[in-house]
């Protein structure tokens, strides 16, 4: 097995193993990083780009130079002496813009109604959508990604962008 080599996330440093995605060392250490599209153990595929981080890794000559755009945390690893930053609001900002995108296309409309407390896991919901087409009978509605990151981003659900079969 490979050396652990350090890494830095939001000012922390970090241990980890060479090739190891940025997004697994940082749950490793205990830190949180949005995501819809990672799985622990599948090939990194970087679809949903909920992950993205901004990076900069040392060079040959020690001085830092950043990653191009904002990498996403699941197909990037990290390397020695690796600085991510995951939580600066330009990353929020960007990470809130790309879940308004996906959550237009999501069918339901519960994450966004705001009487949704009112309504009741067997019965019609108040906007007369069927409970079989509601979020709440997913079997993994307890721990859904998609609640936990809109939460998580603090997003305000009152967007101008025109939902899908609502």
């Amino acid at each position: 097995m490979p050396d652990d080599i350090t890494i830095t996330i939001d000012g922390v440093e970090v241990k980890t193993q060479p090739g190891k995605m940025i997004i697994q060392s940082a749950m490793d250490a205990g830190m949180y990083i949005p995501y819809l599209c990672y799985y622990p153990g599948m090939k990194p595929y970087g679809a949903c780009r909920l992950c993205v981080v901004k990076a900069e890794s040392p060079g040959p000559d020690g001085d830092y130079r950043a990653l191009p755009g904002s990498p996403a945390s699941c197909t990037t690893p990290v390397a020695d002496g690796m600085r991510v930053i995951t939580n600066s609001d330009e990353i929020v900002e960007l990470r809130r813009g790309i879940m308004d995108l996906l959550i237009s296309e999501h069918p339901h409309g519960c994450l966004t109604c705001h009487r949704v407390d009112l309504c009741g896991p067997s019965d019609i919901c108040l906007r007369h959508v069927t409970v079989n087409d509601r979020c709440l009978t997913c079997p993994k509605n307890e721990r859904c990604e998609l609640k936990d990151t809109v939460r998580f981003l603090e997003m305000d659900m009152d967007s101008s962008l025109s939902y899908k079969n609502r």
